[in-house]
């Protein structure tokens, strides 16, 4: 009898613990120079320092976010049989030395590299292309960290970022990964020892106004649904958490719809639409005329009306 068979959801909630612990390294090395460069000159060669000393743990990054992938597959194996990942002829299973049953963990499982013939084969609707693409890419270069020490080996914060957010947009589609890192920042074990955790908002903002920042206007519509050729907006909610943390006004809300009358503006960060007033702003040289209704300053420069 096979004890303990691990359930598609914990499955799931492994994967995501490695995706967020893979962005969690990576989002930290950004925010930390962006944060830098508010006091103190960043010049291209004290740059180029920073990022060889992050190497190693930016590598790390990307083996712990591959590893997340693979379980995120496992759970959609495991949705159709937990069985279809034990590897090896049943002669060659653990055996029961104590009557009571032997634990799913002690089965030796399929090596990564067959997970996705595995799931193309009993699902009904397989893996997009694209996705096998990433998958087979990152799991050479995860192989290339593991099992070598290769100098020439390189491996951007960018490259990273984009690895999560692909691999989640085709294995959870239709879910926010803000979201999910918003969930992981309140369950951090730094948020259950703190009673005020207002903080973490703005945490958010900074994370994804760094991010929204080092994406091309193409990956921030796929990934955000920040569309590429409208105006951006100070998001009225986000720029008060951000201020929280001493940080700048994040630009990255939209009119909703986007219209020269649109009395709404949409962020992705807050998930959420704000209302405004279409009134010039009283700002000298501002052009702005979208104005929060519910902080009362202008989206277009942030200053009080």
């Amino acid at each position: 009898m096979i004890t303990e068979i691990p359930t598609s959801d914990e499955f799931a909630a492994a994967a995501y613990a490695q995706f967020d612990f893979a962005w969690d390294i990576v989002i930290s090395f950004l925010t930390t120079l962006d944060e830098a460069g508010q006091y103190v000159d960043v010049d291209k060669d004290d740059q180029t320092q920073f990022w060889e000393a992050a190497r190693q743990r930016i590598l790390t990054s990307l083996i712990i976010a591959q590893q997340g992938v693979e379980l995120a597959i496992k759970g959609k194996l495991v949705g159709f049989s937990p069985y279809l990942l034990l590897a090896g002829s049943p002669s060659d299973w653990p055996k029961d030395k104590t009557g009571k049953g032997i634990e799913y963990s002690e089965f030796r499982t399929i090596d990564a590299q067959d997970l996705i013939k595995a799931y193309n084969t009993v699902s009904p609707q397989p893996f997009d292309p694209k996705f096998m693409e990433l998958f087979e890419r990152v799991r050479r270069l995860r192989n290339s960290a593991m099992h070598s020490v290769n100098a020439k080996l390189q491996i951007s914060p960018k490259e990273v970022i984009l690895i999560i957010l692909e691999a989640h947009e085709h294995l959870y589609s239709g879910q926010s990964w803000v979201m999910a890192r918003r969930d992981f920042l309140f369950s951090a074990p730094a948020a259950q020892i703190y009673f005020d955790n207002d903080h973490i908002d703005g945490i958010l903002v900074r994370e994804f106004w760094t991010v929204f920042n080092l994406l091309s206007k193409s990956e921030r519509e796929r990934f955000f649904k920040v569309a590429a050729g409208v105006r951006k907006y100070i998001c009225p909610a986000c720029k008060y958490h951000s201020g929280e943390l001493d940080g700048p006004p994040p630009h990255y809300a939209v009119l909703s719809p986007n219209k020269p009358k649109s009395s709404t503006l949409w962020c992705f960060v807050c998930n959420d639409t704000h209302l405004v007033r279409r009134k010039k702003c009283i700002t000298e040289g501002c052009k702005g005329n979208v104005i929060s209704e519910e902080y009362v300053h202008c989206c277009t420069c942030g200053e009080e009306q």
